[in-house]
């Protein structure tokens, strides 16, 4: 292994990754990661532009030229979008802030790289929502008499109910799954910022997660991964990519029925949930509850969706044939058990 030119540098990083982040600033291991990958890509960066090898990198290629450098790259090269360009530079910032605590000699950089400004983001707009019909043509397509079927219809109908994000349905394990004395499910989930919640399940769901169960779990280890491959006789929780693959494939055989259905991706499946919630009646704070958002502004994109799209939804929804699991009007009353069990209040 090549000896790094900077090994303050390089120890700093460490520090700032193992100690820091999780320890004085208390960050989730989502956002560690994003701290992580925005450092690996500003090296790649260097290495790519500037020809600087990692081993060669040292504090003063973090320079705010470099810095503005970087993030024009990601705009030019990678072709990221706004928001993302000005993540990596609330990470770079975040990062440079630590250095300069530790070499007050940095504080002019720092006062530099404070002062980049970030791209203003257009206003978020909703362009795709599945409806309730889509959603029932996409569940309708796994052979839930096999083994994988039932795994991903399983899986797809989790991912709507709950309004989870797809790296949280990921990260569960059996014992996140809680059924009460009632009979009622719900699951909890540590989500961004690690911040817990408690959402409910449908009925229809909890009847496929016991099947799935029996089938995946039959040992009852509560904390196995809920979702999980096995390769070589090692189990590892599934991957995103293994989301991406079937979840394409449920979408190639609905478009034989349904031409006009969108590109799925998980995240659809959760702004498909929130706004079918929405229109139905649930008040905008408690969809921002059920979503895990951090502030309640995050989740005014589905207040905001086009009005046209709306109004065909909310014809949907007051149909008596509106529910994705059965034929039950699919509606939002002011139901206290419901809010309790979002604010775990409840069992």
């Amino acid at each position: 292994m090549k000896r790094v030119k900077d090994p303050k540098l390089f120890l700093s990083i460490k520090t700032f990754l193992t100690l820091y982040l999780p320890e004085i600033r208390a960050k989730s291991r989502n956002t560690i990661k994003s701290y992580r990958d925005t450092l690996n890509l500003f090296f790649h960066f260097l290495k790519s532009r500037k020809n600087l090898p990692l081993h060669l990198v040292t504090t003063e290629d973090f320079s705010p030229l470099a810095v503005k450098e970087f993030l024009d790259w990601l705009i030019d090269e990678r072709h990221c979008s706004s928001s993302t360009r000005n993540q990596r530079l609330s990470c770079i910032r975040t990062f440079y802030g630590y250095l300069a605590e530790e070499n007050m000699e940095l504080v002019d950089n720092y006062s530099k790289i404070q002062k980049i400004k970030q791209t203003p983001v257009p206003d978020r707009t909703l362009d795709v929502i599945l409806t309730i019909d889509d959603i029932r043509l996409i569940l309708k397509q796994p052979n839930a008499e096999s083994k994988m079927g039932l795994r991903d219809q399983f899986y797809m109908a989790l991912l709507y109910d709950t309004g989870c994000r797809n790296s949280e349905i990921l990260n569960l394990r059996l014992k996140d799954i809680y059924i009460n004395s009632k009979g009622e499910g719900s699951i909890h989930v540590i989500g961004k910022g690690n911040k817990f919640r408690a959402t409910p399940i449908s009925g229809h769901v909890l009847d496929l997660f016991n099947k799935y169960v029996a089938v995946f779990h039959p040992q009852l280890n509560k904390t196995q991964y809920l979702f999980y491959t096995v390769r070589k006789g090692i189990v590892n929780r599934m991957s995103n990519d293994n989301v991406s693959r079937f979840i394409k494939k449920y979408e190639m055989s609905a478009k034989a029925i349904n031409p006009n259905l969108p590109s799925l991706h998980p995240h659809l499946f959760r702004h498909a949930r929130a706004m079918h919630l929405y229109q139905a009646g649930m008040p905008l704070a408690l969809v921002s509850e059920w979503l895990g958002h951090a502030q309640l502004e995050t989740t005014l994109i589905y207040a905001n969706a086009d009005i046209t799209l709306k109004q065909k939804a909310i014809e949907k929804v007051v149909n008596s044939n509106n529910s994705v699991f059965n034929e039950e009007p699919f509606k939002f009353e002011n139901d206290e058990d419901v809010i309790k069990k979002l604010y775990g209040l409840a069992e």
